[in-house]
């Protein structure tokens, strides 16, 4: 497993390296999977992110990481987009097991001094998930919105 996580992380600092506009943030929201870091790769008006973060807690359940993938696209000038993300959208936690919820979510950013520059992002997402959790007291899907503060280098 630590074999393939390092060909992995060299595989796309390669394309890190020849994308020549990478941006690194750490936050709280969906894109930012909970609370935790996006690496992004920037291509004109696109930008391809890779996240993952903390996405809660349970005494009995214990701790629950938070990944996923994404895409934005630049809409009006410099500072605001629009994007996908898909990955972990929610987690509900049932006695001593967590149930998470994987889907997607629509994404919408400001970044207050520009798409790929250092600075603030303010965002908002809406999110709709499925889980595979098969007890009671939890629905197979999930359906919700949240906001999202970051700042991103």
């Amino acid at each position: 497993m630590k074999y393939l996580l390092s060909v992995f992380f060299l595989t796309c600092s390669m394309f890190a390296s020849a994308a020549g506009d990478s941006n690194f943030s750490l936050g709280v929201g969906v894109d930012h999977a909970g609370l935790g870091a996006k690496y992004s790769i920037n291509r004109g008006k696109d930008k391809y992110f890779g996240s993952l973060g903390w996405k809660g807690f349970s005494d009995q359940a214990g701790s629950v990481t938070g990944w996923g993938l994404g895409w934005e696209h630049l809409v009006s000038s410099d500072s605001h987009s629009l994007g996908t993300f898909l990955g972990l959208v929610e987690v509900d936690y049932a006695g001593d097991s967590a149930v998470r919820y994987h889907g997607v979510a629509l994404l919408y950013n400001y970044y207050f001094s520009g798409f790929s520059e250092s600075s603030f992002v303010l965002g908002a997402a809406i999110h709709a998930g499925a889980s595979s959790y098969d007890g009671p007291y939890y629905d197979d899907n999930t359906t919700g919105a949240t906001v999202k503060l970051a700042y991103q280098w």
